[in-house]
């Protein structure tokens, strides 16, 4: 689960406040810092993913675990694999089945699904037979079972795929939107992008209705805009919004969806990835091999072979840019300061 774009996909990543400590890379080993680069926990994990819930998840001996904003040991790593809290309880997978595990380590869903992830608006998409579907929370029932896939809730439906089509269902396991779509997308602020046959357009939640919009694609609808190509674009992509009114120029190879202000975008396919803001400025430079969606002020990216975390004015948590921080404040603080 803890896989490089699986936030960006199945929103595996629980949101974290911004003012969290961050995850930073030192090479082989991780730590966390301080916003703004300053070192707080020391680099001594294998692998560790940002904090949600208070909690973060962090591997250690080929295990996974959690541990608090000290650095102190909550659950001890004993999972083959995990996700992070959501909802009070995080997804842990032990002896090749998923379970969900409480805050006290204790398992407040027992150990009986092939996959299952975070909880969001009440309800995870899980898989038991062979086919996904919804388990409630509150009610600890097995909804569906039936789909190829499905993906997370988002504003009360969930997305499912079957037969190579994609439609919704509500919490009570009802199909609400028939699975007629070649491609759609989460709903966000009363619309979801789809694709109808070869029309584009937006699924407005209110009347569940499909309204086509003249380009020749439509991505996935955040934060009032969806990146999307026109014909006469020459192959450019820029931004929309779901009336189809452009909003940011197109000027880019690849765009990815908006989270936190911010975009990851692709000048040109002999450059890297960067991120934008909603007025198409860059943030960042364009460098990335790859460049996930912000979480909570942060995103993670690769370069040169190394993955690590981002924040939104462009600070890359690595350990020498901690280091250089934390040594430029201990300077400023003066001897009598330090700890």
């Amino acid at each position: 689960m803890v896989k490089f774009f699986l936030a960006l996909l199945l929103a595996g990543c629980g949101p974290a406040s911004a003012q969290e400590l961050i995850p930073y890379n030192a090479g082989k080993k991780w730590g966390f810092a301080a916003p703004g680069g300053r070192l707080a926990i020391a680099a001594r994990y294998d692998y560790a993913q940002p904090f949600s819930e208070g909690l973060a998840l962090v591997r250690s001996g080929g295990k996974y675990g959690f541990i608090d904003r000290v650095g102190k040991q909550v659950i001890a790593p004993q999972y083959q694999s995990a996700g992070s809290f959501s909802e009070g309880c995080a997804p842990v997978k032990s002896r090749g089945v998923w379970g969900c595990a409480d805050k006290a380590g204790k398992p407040v869903v027992p150990f009986e699904y092939e996959e299952l992830l975070p909880f969001r608006e009440g309800a995870a998409p899980a898989k038991k037979g062979g086919r996904w579907g919804l388990l409630l929370k509150n009610a600890r029932e097995f909804r569906g079972g039936i789909y190829d896939e499905i993906y997370p809730v988002s504003e009360g439906l969930a997305r499912v795929k079957t037969g190579g089509k994609y439609g919704f269902i509500g919490l009570d396991g009802r199909e609400l939107v028939p699975p007629v779509y070649a491609e759609a997308f989460p709903f966000s602020r009363g619309y979801a992008a789809a694709r109808l046959g070869d029309r584009y357009g937006f699924i407005s939640r209110a009347t569940l209705a499909f309204k086509e919009r003249p380009f020749v694609s439509i991505g996935p609808y955040s934060e009032g805009l969806a990146h999307a190509q026109a014909l006469d674009w020459e192959g450019r992509c820029g931004y929309i919004d779901e009336e189809g009114r452009q909003a940011i120029q197109a000027l880019f190879a690849m765009c990815g969806s908006f989270d936190g202000g911010l975009a990851p975008a692709l000048k040109d396919f002999e450059g890297g990835w960067g991120y934008i803001d909603r007025t198409g400025k860059a943030v960042t430079d364009f460098k990335y091999a790859r460049a996930a969606g912000f979480r909570g002020g942060v995103a993670r990216v690769e370069y040169e072979g190394r993955a690590f975390f981002i924040d939104s004015k462009g600070f890359e948590y690595t350990s020498a840019a901690v280091k250089k921080k934390t040594a430029a404040q201990a300077k400023r603080k003066g001897p009598q300061e330090t700890h």
